[in-house]
Protein backbone atom coordinates (compact mmCIF):
# COMPACT_ATOMS: atom_id res chain seq x y z
CA UNK A 1 0.00 0.00 0.00
CA UNK A 2 1.22 3.52 -0.66
CA UNK A 3 1.29 6.30 1.68
CA UNK A 4 -1.71 8.38 0.98
CA UNK A 5 -1.25 12.17 0.56
CA UNK A 6 -2.18 14.95 2.91
CA UNK A 7 -4.84 17.01 1.54
CA UNK A 8 -4.79 21.00 1.11
CA UNK A 9 -6.79 23.19 2.97
CA UNK A 10 -8.31 23.94 -0.66
CA UNK A 11 -9.51 20.46 -0.98
CA UNK A 12 -12.26 20.38 1.28
CA UNK A 13 -15.24 21.71 -0.28
CA UNK A 14 -16.58 23.28 3.55
CA UNK A 15 -20.07 21.14 2.84
CA UNK A 16 -20.04 19.11 5.50
CA UNK A 17 -19.59 15.72 4.14
CA UNK A 18 -19.64 13.01 6.02
CA UNK A 19 -16.59 11.62 5.85
CA UNK A 20 -14.72 14.99 4.97
CA UNK A 21 -11.10 14.48 2.67
CA UNK A 22 -9.64 15.00 5.97
CA UNK A 23 -11.42 11.99 7.68
CA UNK A 24 -10.71 9.61 4.98
CA UNK A 25 -6.87 10.89 4.82
CA UNK A 26 -6.64 10.02 8.64
CA UNK A 27 -8.34 6.58 7.75
CA UNK A 28 -5.86 5.53 5.49
CA UNK A 29 -2.93 6.64 7.10
CA UNK A 30 -3.96 4.41 9.95
CA UNK A 31 -4.27 1.54 7.38
CA UNK A 32 -0.94 2.23 5.83
CA UNK A 33 0.75 2.33 8.84
CA UNK A 34 -1.42 -1.33 10.06
CA UNK A 35 -0.15 -2.13 6.68
CA UNK A 36 3.72 -1.66 7.37
CA UNK A 37 3.40 -3.85 10.55
CA UNK A 38 1.84 -6.22 8.68
CA UNK A 39 -1.29 -5.98 10.47
CA UNK A 40 -5.10 -6.12 8.97
CA UNK A 41 -5.92 -7.31 5.76
CA UNK A 42 -4.27 -7.53 2.71
CA UNK A 43 -5.25 -4.33 0.98
CA UNK A 44 -6.07 -4.14 -3.21
CA UNK A 45 -5.34 -0.95 -4.27
CA UNK A 46 -6.20 0.07 -8.12
CA UNK A 47 -9.48 -1.62 -8.25
CA UNK A 48 -12.10 1.52 -8.18
CA UNK A 49 -11.21 3.72 -11.27
CA UNK A 50 -11.65 6.91 -9.03
CA UNK A 51 -9.29 7.61 -6.18
CA UNK A 52 -10.43 8.84 -2.46
CA UNK A 53 -7.22 10.62 -2.25
CA UNK A 54 -5.68 11.42 -5.29
CA UNK A 55 -7.50 13.19 -8.67
CA UNK A 56 -7.77 11.67 -11.64
CA UNK A 57 -8.50 12.74 -14.71
CA UNK A 58 -11.88 12.64 -16.71
CA UNK A 59 -12.67 14.09 -20.00
CA UNK A 60 -15.88 15.58 -20.81
CA UNK A 61 -17.77 13.28 -23.27
CA UNK A 62 -21.38 14.23 -23.92
CA UNK A 63 -23.42 17.71 -22.94
CA UNK A 64 -26.91 17.21 -23.04
CA UNK A 65 -28.80 20.66 -22.82
CA UNK A 66 -32.13 19.87 -20.47
CA UNK A 67 -33.76 23.32 -20.18
CA UNK A 68 -32.17 26.86 -19.74
CA UNK A 69 -30.70 25.88 -16.12
CA UNK A 70 -29.43 22.44 -15.74
CA UNK A 71 -27.40 20.26 -18.00
CA UNK A 72 -26.34 16.68 -18.21
CA UNK A 73 -22.52 16.11 -18.54
CA UNK A 74 -21.03 13.06 -19.31
CA UNK A 75 -17.08 12.10 -18.52
CA UNK A 76 -14.54 9.22 -18.78
CA UNK A 77 -11.03 8.55 -18.26
CA UNK A 78 -9.73 8.14 -22.22
CA UNK A 79 -6.34 6.61 -20.15
CA UNK A 80 -7.94 3.82 -18.21
CA UNK A 81 -10.28 0.82 -18.85
CA UNK A 82 -11.04 0.15 -14.76
CA UNK A 83 -14.38 0.65 -13.83
CA UNK A 84 -15.96 3.56 -11.66
CA UNK A 85 -17.70 2.50 -9.09
CA UNK A 86 -19.56 4.37 -5.91
CA UNK A 87 -21.98 3.25 -3.69
CA UNK A 88 -25.66 4.27 -2.90
CA UNK A 89 -25.91 7.92 -1.76
CA UNK A 90 -21.78 8.46 -2.57
CA UNK A 91 -20.67 11.65 -4.20
CA UNK A 92 -17.63 13.29 -5.96
CA UNK A 93 -15.53 16.00 -5.84
CA UNK A 94 -14.47 18.15 -8.65
CA UNK A 95 -11.02 20.37 -8.63
CA UNK A 96 -11.70 23.72 -9.78
CA UNK A 97 -8.81 25.87 -10.88
CA UNK A 98 -9.71 29.59 -11.41
CA UNK A 99 -6.68 32.60 -11.56
CA UNK A 100 -7.22 34.03 -8.28
CA UNK A 101 -9.11 30.77 -6.22
CA UNK A 102 -9.43 26.93 -6.57
CA UNK A 103 -11.95 24.77 -4.77
CA UNK A 104 -13.64 21.69 -4.83
CA UNK A 105 -17.57 21.24 -5.17
CA UNK A 106 -19.42 17.79 -4.55
CA UNK A 107 -21.74 16.57 -7.23
CA UNK A 108 -23.13 13.01 -7.25
CA UNK A 109 -22.16 10.89 -9.86
CA UNK A 110 -24.94 8.77 -12.26
CA UNK A 111 -24.79 6.08 -14.66
CA UNK A 112 -27.15 3.39 -16.38
CA UNK A 113 -26.33 0.06 -17.98
CA UNK A 114 -27.00 1.32 -21.29
CA UNK A 115 -24.83 4.11 -21.58
CA UNK A 116 -21.27 2.68 -22.62
CA UNK A 117 -19.43 5.61 -23.71
CA UNK A 118 -18.93 7.36 -19.98
CA UNK A 119 -17.48 6.31 -16.70
CA UNK A 120 -20.07 8.60 -14.72
CA UNK A 121 -22.65 11.54 -15.67
CA UNK A 122 -23.68 14.40 -13.62
CA UNK A 123 -26.64 16.45 -13.60
CA UNK A 124 -25.67 19.80 -13.36
CA UNK A 125 -28.19 23.42 -12.08
CA UNK A 126 -26.36 26.89 -13.56
CA UNK A 127 -26.43 29.43 -11.09
CA UNK A 128 -25.84 32.79 -12.15
CA UNK A 129 -23.20 33.16 -9.49
CA UNK A 130 -22.03 29.82 -9.24
CA UNK A 131 -18.29 29.66 -9.51
CA UNK A 132 -18.20 25.96 -10.18
CA UNK A 133 -21.51 25.49 -11.80
CA UNK A 134 -20.73 28.39 -14.66
CA UNK A 135 -17.08 26.23 -15.00
CA UNK A 136 -18.87 22.97 -15.54
CA UNK A 137 -21.59 24.28 -17.78
CA UNK A 138 -19.14 26.37 -20.07
CA UNK A 139 -17.11 23.07 -20.33
CA UNK A 140 -16.05 21.95 -24.29
CA UNK A 141 -16.20 18.29 -25.37
CA UNK A 142 -13.04 16.88 -24.58
CA UNK A 143 -11.91 18.73 -21.89
CA UNK A 144 -9.85 17.00 -19.33
CA UNK A 145 -11.52 17.53 -15.79
CA UNK A 146 -9.72 16.51 -11.92
CA UNK A 147 -12.26 14.37 -10.28
CA UNK A 148 -11.74 12.41 -6.49
CA UNK A 149 -14.07 9.80 -4.65
CA UNK A 150 -16.10 8.66 -4.12
CA UNK A 151 -17.83 9.43 -0.64
CA UNK A 152 -20.20 8.72 1.51
CA UNK A 153 -21.67 7.74 5.02
CA UNK A 154 -25.68 5.99 3.70
CA UNK A 155 -25.95 2.55 3.90
CA UNK A 156 -28.40 0.16 1.75
CA UNK A 157 -30.03 -2.23 3.89
CA UNK A 158 -32.34 -4.76 2.02
CA UNK A 159 -36.14 -5.31 3.35
CA UNK A 160 -34.85 -3.07 6.81
CA UNK A 161 -37.72 -0.84 5.59
CA UNK A 162 -41.04 -1.79 4.20
CA UNK A 163 -41.45 1.50 2.69
CA UNK A 164 -38.55 4.04 1.63
CA UNK A 165 -39.98 7.81 0.54
CA UNK A 166 -37.68 9.54 -1.32
CA UNK A 167 -38.61 13.53 -1.03
CA UNK A 168 -35.68 15.13 -3.87
CA UNK A 169 -35.70 18.64 -5.54
CA UNK A 170 -34.15 19.74 -8.60
CA UNK A 171 -30.86 17.92 -8.77
CA UNK A 172 -31.38 15.87 -6.10
CA UNK A 173 -32.72 13.61 -7.63
CA UNK A 174 -29.31 12.47 -8.10
CA UNK A 175 -28.90 11.02 -4.91
CA UNK A 176 -30.96 8.41 -5.04
CA UNK A 177 -30.74 7.31 -8.82
CA UNK A 178 -28.16 4.53 -7.29
CA UNK A 179 -30.53 3.97 -4.66
CA UNK A 180 -33.84 3.42 -6.87
CA UNK A 181 -31.82 1.07 -9.27
CA UNK A 182 -29.77 -1.32 -6.35
CA UNK A 183 -33.44 -1.85 -4.92
CA UNK A 184 -35.17 -2.52 -8.05
CA UNK A 185 -32.24 -4.78 -9.36
CA UNK A 186 -32.42 -6.59 -6.07
CA UNK A 187 -35.16 -9.43 -6.63
CA UNK A 188 -34.66 -10.25 -2.82
CA UNK A 189 -35.40 -6.92 -1.92
CA UNK A 190 -39.05 -6.10 -1.46
CA UNK A 191 -38.67 -2.15 0.10
CA UNK A 192 -41.53 -0.13 -1.75
CA UNK A 193 -39.73 3.40 -3.33
CA UNK A 194 -41.93 6.33 -3.22
CA UNK A 195 -40.32 8.76 -5.07
CA UNK A 196 -41.91 12.69 -4.27
CA UNK A 197 -39.49 14.75 -7.08
CA UNK A 198 -40.35 18.66 -6.83
CA UNK A 199 -39.66 20.81 -10.00
CA UNK A 200 -40.08 24.22 -11.08
CA UNK A 201 -42.16 23.59 -14.39
CA UNK A 202 -42.47 20.42 -16.79
CA UNK A 203 -38.98 21.64 -18.88
CA UNK A 204 -37.23 21.43 -15.79
CA UNK A 205 -38.03 17.44 -15.04
CA UNK A 206 -34.97 15.87 -14.63
CA UNK A 207 -34.52 12.32 -16.05
CA UNK A 208 -37.78 12.11 -17.28
CA UNK A 209 -37.97 9.22 -19.61
CA UNK A 210 -36.25 7.16 -16.82
CA UNK A 211 -38.66 7.32 -13.78
CA UNK A 212 -41.22 6.79 -16.51
CA UNK A 213 -39.94 3.46 -17.07
CA UNK A 214 -39.26 2.72 -13.36
CA UNK A 215 -42.91 2.91 -12.76
CA UNK A 216 -43.53 -0.49 -14.64
CA UNK A 217 -41.51 -1.80 -11.25
CA UNK A 218 -44.17 -3.17 -8.63
CA UNK A 219 -42.00 -1.78 -5.87
CA UNK A 220 -41.70 2.12 -7.42
CA UNK A 221 -44.27 4.63 -6.93
CA UNK A 222 -43.80 8.72 -7.76
CA UNK A 223 -45.12 12.41 -7.78
CA UNK A 224 -43.75 14.98 -9.77
CA UNK A 225 -44.97 18.23 -7.60
CA UNK A 226 -44.57 21.34 -9.93
CA UNK A 227 -44.51 24.62 -8.11
CA UNK A 228 -45.37 25.85 -12.10
CA UNK A 229 -48.78 25.07 -13.82
CA UNK A 230 -48.04 22.67 -16.69
CA UNK A 231 -51.06 21.81 -19.28
CA UNK A 232 -51.84 18.22 -18.88
CA UNK A 233 -51.56 17.74 -22.86
CA UNK A 234 -47.91 17.82 -22.10
CA UNK A 235 -47.85 14.81 -19.79
CA UNK A 236 -47.38 11.26 -20.67
CA UNK A 237 -49.90 8.31 -20.31
CA UNK A 238 -50.99 8.25 -16.91
CA UNK A 239 -47.73 10.31 -15.77
CA UNK A 240 -47.93 11.30 -12.34
CA UNK A 241 -47.91 14.79 -12.49
CA UNK A 242 -49.43 17.32 -9.93
CA UNK A 243 -49.45 20.77 -10.57
CA UNK A 244 -48.88 22.38 -7.16
CA UNK A 245 -46.13 22.46 -4.52
CA UNK A 246 -45.45 19.63 -2.57
CA UNK A 247 -46.92 20.29 1.33
CA UNK A 248 -47.81 18.54 4.05
CA UNK A 249 -51.40 17.52 2.58
CA UNK A 250 -49.37 15.44 0.35
CA UNK A 251 -48.62 12.94 2.52
CA UNK A 252 -51.99 12.40 4.39
CA UNK A 253 -52.25 9.77 1.33
CA UNK A 254 -49.35 7.60 2.82
CA UNK A 255 -50.75 7.43 7.17
CA UNK A 256 -50.38 6.08 8.69
CA UNK A 257 -46.35 6.07 8.82
CA UNK A 258 -44.65 3.21 11.32
CA UNK A 259 -41.30 2.82 12.40
CA UNK A 260 -40.82 0.55 9.45
CA UNK A 261 -40.94 3.72 7.09
CA UNK A 262 -37.59 6.12 6.20
CA UNK A 263 -37.53 8.92 4.54
CA UNK A 264 -34.62 10.98 2.15
CA UNK A 265 -34.58 14.40 1.41
CA UNK A 266 -32.09 15.99 -0.81
CA UNK A 267 -31.69 19.48 -2.18
CA UNK A 268 -31.61 22.89 -0.79
CA UNK A 269 -30.49 23.24 3.20
CA UNK A 270 -33.56 25.48 3.09
CA UNK A 271 -35.86 22.39 1.20
CA UNK A 272 -34.23 19.91 3.54
CA UNK A 273 -34.95 21.83 7.13
CA UNK A 274 -38.83 22.49 5.90
CA UNK A 275 -39.16 18.79 5.13
CA UNK A 276 -37.45 17.43 8.46
CA UNK A 277 -39.58 19.54 10.62
CA UNK A 278 -42.59 18.78 8.76
CA UNK A 279 -41.86 14.94 9.52
CA UNK A 280 -40.95 15.53 12.79
CA UNK A 281 -44.22 16.86 13.46
CA UNK A 282 -46.06 13.91 12.36
CA UNK A 283 -43.74 11.84 14.94
CA UNK A 284 -41.78 10.18 12.26
CA UNK A 285 -38.28 8.96 14.71
CA UNK A 286 -35.15 10.90 13.77
CA UNK A 287 -33.30 7.65 13.05
CA UNK A 288 -35.56 7.49 10.26
CA UNK A 289 -34.98 10.77 8.55
CA UNK A 290 -32.22 10.90 6.34
CA UNK A 291 -31.09 14.14 4.95
CA UNK A 292 -27.71 14.16 2.16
Amino acid sequence: MKPPVEPKAEDCCNSGCNPCIFDVYEKQLQLYHKSLRGEGEKLLEGENGISQLNYTTFVVTEKIIICDSHVLIKFKNLESHKKVTWSAGDHFLIKYYGETKSCTKAYTPIHFDKDKDSDFIILLKRYSNGLVSNFLYALEIGTPTLWRGPYGSFKLFPNKYKRMFMIAQGTGIATFIKIIEDVLKDEDNFTKIILLFCCKNISCILLREYLYSCNSYWNFDYQIFLSTYSDSACYKYKEPIVNHKLSAADFETFVPFTSSDQFLACGSAEFMNHFKNLLSDKNIPSENICLF
